[in-house]
């Protein structure tokens, strides 16, 4: 079965071939694709503006030279010859009936250029244009060329048809060449990274000078590094720690274990089990413990959610630790709560609260269970030596022990108020140490639950 690289492998492969190009080249077909529409745009209307332009200053040249004839039509019979006129193929002067009267060098033997109706005759209708001016006796017509203008026109459209692929191809070079020099930092990030090992999560790649995307980049590669420098951290002392809590009950057990077999005596035996039984006990709520905290470091799973009867969670946990406490426990401002979350999850939370109140308690730990505003409060507070201000945050780490008095002598692992911590985050609530007058008082907050929204799961 082809592994999941191969998979995505295969995918490219057949995908289409713009996506097989590199960032570099698709950067650069794609700018300069823009500009040559938008260059073939702008040069066809300067051609058109050109080409308009001239017949423009055409026509108005040869208005003004029908100007002129007019007013010397005016002054009298014209003269048979007119003058030549710059810019100007001819102009004629016709009579009544349409008979030429005067015209200039190429026109004055020439039939008339319009006939009656001022229509072009076919034999001159190419590029010419022509201007009739209708009086009371003649009719002048003034007769331009416009060769000049498609010629130049012509040059002009030339030269962009030369000159534009030779400018978009300078143009896709030095893109293409900024663009490999921008990917460069790129590349020299990605081998910073590549050479960054498990056990080198120390380094840091460099971040550019520039403050642009390519630095946002690699400072969010630095705080990706950070975090995973953090997280493996977590994990060796994690680790350590575990092997540690877990070696000492297993070396008293082995060396119990070890006596016995070399020198059996029942009656030793006898007085040596409880105390064997007593490190199994310890060995498996600390394997407990770590498979809880496993199943909460979990991700990528989401938790289970279903309405809790927490109320009932609280007598169940203190009907089954009552018997064997050594101090009371008050549960008359127990009052009922639902909530939403994971059912086992919350009754571990009960159950590490009550067996950390019952381990220090000095004459009695109180529960009290409420609910108002759409919250719902837990509170296990004991009047034993209670939590140092300075201490309200460390006593939710992980293998966590800040006295004396709270030392693994006591039967705690330094895991449960950890659970604790993770369990409420992972329902969506919160808990911390509050001022008490005496003792420890550790209060947990949940959302509490809207029934007719909810269906139990």
């Amino acid at each position: 079965m082809p592994t999941a690289p191969e998979l995505a492998q295969r995918d490219t492969r057949r995908g289409p071939a713009w996506s097989r190009l590199s960032i570099a080249v698709r950067i650069t077909l794609a700018a300069t694709g823009v500009v040559a529409v938008a260059l073939a745009v702008a040069g066809a209307l300067l051609v058109l503006t050109l080409r308009s332009g001239l017949l423009a200053s055409l026509d108005a040249a040869a208005e003004q030279r029908a100007s002129d004839l007019a007013q010397l039509v005016a002054a009298g019979p014209p003269p048979p010859l007119l003058p030549q006129a710059g810019g100007l193929t001819g102009a004629q002067i016709l009579g009544p009936g349409g008979k030429v009267v005067a015209g200039t060098d190429e026109l004055q033997d020439e039939p008339p250029v319009v006939d009656s109706s001022g229509k072009p005759v076919d034999k001159l209708d190419g590029d010419k244009r022509f201007l009739v001016v209708r009086g009371d006796r003649y009719t002048i017509v003034v007769v331009s060329s416009v060769g000049e203008v498609e010629e130049v026109t012509n040059r002009l459209v030339i030269a962009l048809a030369v000159g534009l692929p030779v400018l978009l191809a300078l143009l896709a070079g030095i893109v293409l060449g900024l663009v490999r020099y921008t990917l460069r930092t790129v590349e020299r990030l990605r081998k910073q990274v590549a050479a960054i090992t498990a056990t080198d999560l120390h380094l840091r790649v460099q971040p550019p000078p520039a403050r642009d995307e390519v630095r946002a980049l690699a400072e969010t590669m630095n705080e990706l590094l950070g975090r995973l420098e953090a997280a493996a951290k977590a994990q060796r002392r994690f680790v350590a720690d575990a092997a540690h809590e877990l070696r000492s009950p297993l070396a008293a057990l082995y060396a119990q274990l070890e006596v016995n077999l070399r020198h059996p005596d029942p009656e030793r035996l006898a007085d040596r089990l409880p105390g064997m039984l007593e490190d199994t006990a310890r060995l498996a709520r600390l394997v407990d413990d770590l498979l809880a905290l496993a199943r909460l470091d979990e991700t990528s799973r989401p938790p289970r959610r279903q309405l809790v009867d927490l109320d009932e969670v609280v007598f169940a946990q203190v009907g089954l630790l009552r018997p064997s406490a050594r101090v009371p426990l008050r549960t008359s401002g127990v009052s009922a709560a639902l909530v939403t979350g994971d059912a086992d999850l919350l009754t571990r939370v009960v159950r590490n609260l009550l067996d950390n109140a019952l381990r220090y308690a000095e004459s009695q730990v109180e529960v009290v269970l409420t609910s108002h505003d759409g919250q719902v409060q837990l509170t296990v507070a004991d009047d034993g030596p209670g939590i140092p201000p300075a201490d309200a945050e460390r006593v939710f780490r992980r293998f966590e022990r800040l006295q004396d008095a709270r030392d693994r002598d006591t039967g705690g692992s330094g895991l449960g108020l950890a659970i604790v911590h993770d369990a409420v985050c992972t329902a969506g609530g919160t808990v911390a140490v509050e001022p008490s007058a005496r003792g420890a008082r550790l209060v947990v907050r949940l959302p509490s639950a809207d029934v007719p929204e909810l269906v139990a799961t």
